[in-house]
């Protein structure tokens, strides 16, 4: 994990800061896209002083040029046939009521006033980084500089600039964590945010069931009535044993392999009608073929652990066109259904014993937080919205009992789990979760405070040098380096 924002996402950062209104895919392109070749050349001037401390030009330039991608790339998910490799339809663009030049400069002016911000934060609190996180820094920047710094350099971008912007982040990590690490100044205590963890996430298990045929095509309402009622039956087989949630479990293995067994059966009816004989040259009879209908098999067989990306572990990362806080990555699952070891027996041999993973068919689904004006259309429901709805509605108040969710193109059960049991620090509340709550609760709090601190800033721009070293002067084409 690292901390995003106008960088590179780097490892080792004890938790992650998402600057609200920076896409973090802007991070991995400042410092990697090709030909980042500028034409401003490397002036020495200072672009301007904020109480007292100078922004050289390097820091300056690299948040220009950061503010120009996550400009465009915030246009490009807003239109997507938008050619925003070009400088003269993108300086036609608006963002936030600016024009795209405004904005930028804008942009580039809040980063380097929050650089400064957290740099006099930091030594006012005392704080330092660790001999690991310095190690980080050094051994980050040289990496990157054997396959960079010509190109950076030709952009008046020195090692040192780049290097300070990285520390920087890891400054901010510091101080957020300062503030609202457990039993932080601002009072964080670890029951807060296990009770923000459980109020924003639910344990589920579900199998899916599609309203389709052998040929992958949709159910007429016969077809959808005779599925209704086999998921009842299913339903009812596994609710027989309510009491315990163990059996329940292995009975939802045992109709998730039933209805597999289903889908493959009527995938190769399906394939068997349209199967074709022939006769050869003498008038035998060639062994029938089946045409290639591939059909639900591939896709109706999913299991309840092999949805989406895992966020049991992490679950604050880059913004999407939807912006939500969850949804991209709003599933748990378990990364393996069997764990290996070895031990010795009692003649001193090696024996290779597996264990089951006790959750690996569950999965931790996050509630969804979304931006303001955000369509609804743009918002990502795992597994879908009714079933969603059901988890974070009713299925809080039915732990332990099955129930069918229904949506227009598949029949769910559901069983909704509490999500307490599984909060040990060798399961779902290991020290890498704690810290990515206290992202995920405390972020907006903290871009309130860095805010306040930006505020009462003085700042003295040098608009010579900012005119210099206009972000638009960057030639895509000029490099091939890339890290």
């Amino acid at each position: 994990t690292g901390i995003s924002g106008p960088f590179i996402l780097f490892g080792g950062i004890k938790t992650m800061f998402k600057w609200k209104k920076a896409a973090a895919a802007l991070a991995a392109a400042a410092m990697t896209v090709a030909g980042a070749g500028c034409t401003v050349g490397s002036g020495s001037a200072y672009a301007m002083t904020i109480d007292g401390e100078q922004i050289n030009a390097g820091i300056y330039i690299y948040y220009s040029y950061a503010s120009y991608m996550e400009l465009t790339q915030t246009l490009q998910s807003q239109n997507s046939k938008l050619d925003v490799k070009d400088d003269n339809v993108v300086k036609e663009q608006k963002m936030d009521g600016d024009s795209s030049e405004e904005w930028i400069k804008n942009k580039a002016l809040e980063y380097c006033q929050r650089y400064v911000a957290i740099e006099k934060k930091f030594d006012e609190l005392d704080l330092s980084l660790t001999e690991e996180e310095s190690k980080d820094v050094e051994s980050t920047i040289d990496s990157f500089w054997d396959t960079n710094g010509e190109t950076y350099e030709k952009n008046g971008i020195s090692k040192n600039s780049v290097k300070s912007v990285l520390e920087n982040t890891y400054m901010t990590n510091e101080v957020f964590l300062y503030y609202y690490g457990v039993d932080g100044e601002e009072g964080t205590t670890e029951d807060d945010l296990k009770q923000y963890y459980e109020e924003n996430n639910a344990r589920v298990r579900y199998i899916k069931f599609d309203l389709t045929d052998g040929k992958g095509e949709a159910l007429d309402d016969a077809g959808k009535k005779e599925m209704k009622a086999k998921v009842e039956d299913y339903l009812g087989e596994i609710n027989a044993l309510k009491g315990d949630e163990d059996a329940m479990e292995d009975e939802m293995d045992n109709v998730q392999s039933d209805y597999n067994a289903y889908v493959t059966s009527i995938s190769e009816e399906a394939a068997a009608a349209t199967a074709t004989s022939a006769t050869d040259a003498d008038g035998n009879e060639i062994a029938a073929t089946t045409e290639a209908t591939t059909v639900a098999a591939e896709t109706t067989t999913e299991t309840t652990a092999a949805a989406e990306e895992s966020a049991a572990t992490e679950t604050a990362g880059a913004e999407e066109a939807a912006e939500t806080t969850a949804a991209e990555e709003s599933a748990s699952e378990e990364t393996t259904t069997t764990e290996a070891a070895v031990e010795t027996d009692e003649n001193g041999s090696e024996v290779t014993t597996t264990t089951t993973a006790p959750y690996a068919n569950e999965q931790i689904i996050a509630k969804v937080t979304t931006k303001e004006n955000t369509k609804e259309e743009d918002v990502t429901y795992n597994p879908c919205k009714n079933v969603y709805d059901y988890v974070f509605g009713d299925g809080q108040k039915n732990y332990g009992v099955a129930t069918v969710v229904e949506d227009d193109t598949a029949y769910y059960i559901v069983m909704c789990r509490d999500i307490k049991e599984r909060m040990t620090e060798d399961d779902l509340w290991t020290e890498t979760q704690q810290n990515t709550v206290i992202s995920q609760a405390y972020s907006d709090a903290f871009e309130d405070m860095l805010d306040g601190w930006t505020g009462e800033q003085k700042v003295e721009k040098n608009d010579s040098a900012i005119k210099k070293y206009d972000a638009f002067k960057i030639d895509m084409d000029s490099s091939s380096q890339s890290a």
